[in-house]
C-alpha cells in the first residue's frame, strides 16, 4: 500500500511469527483488484458499528476488573456485524457476571493505552444494552 513503510502485527505465537515472515518474504504489492476488495470489506465491516480492536491486549493489564476486553470486543463485533443472534449471548452465558461487559466500571483506564483509540467503555456499555 503506497505510503505504508511499516506493518505492525500483533503476534501471540511462534506460528504467527512464521506466517508473517512468509507473508513478507517477497515484496509483492497488492493488485488494484485485491486492494479494492479489501477496502470494500473494511468499509462494510466498519459501517455496521464494529470496533477496530487488534487484540494487542494492552488494555487488559489496565482493567481493574480483569476483563478480557479483546474477547469481549470480538463478541461485540460479531454481534454488531451479524445483527444479533445467539453466538455472543451463548458465549457470555458461560462467564461469571463479574467478567461480562456489564462489569465494566467505565473508568477508561484501558482506553488510555489503546493504540487504536477505541472508546472501550462506550462499546462495552452499548454491548450490554444490545444484549438486554
Amino acid at each position: 500500500i503506497e505510503g505504508v513503510t511499516v506493518t505492525l502485527s500483533g503476534m501471540t505465537s511462534l506460528e504467527q511469527v512464521k506466517e508473517n515472515i512468509a507473508t513478507y518474504e517477497t515484496m509483492q504489492p497488492l493488485s488494484e483488484e485485491d486492494l479494492a476488495a479489501l477496502r470494500a470489506i473494511a468499509a462494510e465491516m466498519t459501517s455496521r458499528g464494529t470496533v477496530p480492536c487488534t487484540a494487542c491486549r494492552y488494555c487488559t493489564t489496565h482493567c481493574p476488573r480483569g476483563l478480557n476486553i479483546p474477547w469481549l470486543l470480538e463478541l461485540y463485533n460479531e454481534h454488531s456485524y451479524s445483527g444479533g443472534g445467539f453466538l455472543a449471548p451463548m458465549a457470555l452465558s458461560a462467564l461469571p457476571k463479574e467478567k461480562q461487559p456489564s462489569a465494566c466500571l467505565g473508568c477508561r483506564s484501558c482506553e488510555k493505552v489503546c493504540p487504536q483509540k477505541i472508546k472501550i467503555s462506550e462499546a462495552l456499555k452499548a454491548f450490554t444494552e444490545m444484549l438486554k
